[in-house]
């Protein structure tokens, strides 16, 4: 999570640009909303998602590897 003033240089993003940058649809978005997977705020009605916490997600997700390649059999 970021502070309020790395947020300054931050973009926040509506419930379709926020689609957009995870490519994904607008359902995955309210469902990782629903269950509380994914980070959000709220304007009045509308659903907001800083950058930073898209980021997070997608990082979140990522797997890493060991650096070691698996042997053939």
């Amino acid at each position: 999570m970021t502070t309020a003033s790395n947020r300054a240089a931050d973009r926040l993003h509506d419930i379709d640009s926020a689609a957009a940058y995870l490519r994904c649809g607008r359902r995955l978005v309210y469902r990782l909303v629903a269950e509380r997977r994914l980070t959000h705020t709220k304007a009045g009605r509308s659903l907001r998602f800083w950058q930073s916490d898209l980021d997070a997600y997608l990082d979140a997700g990522t797997v890493r590897s060991t650096g070691s390649s698996p042997t053939a059999v």
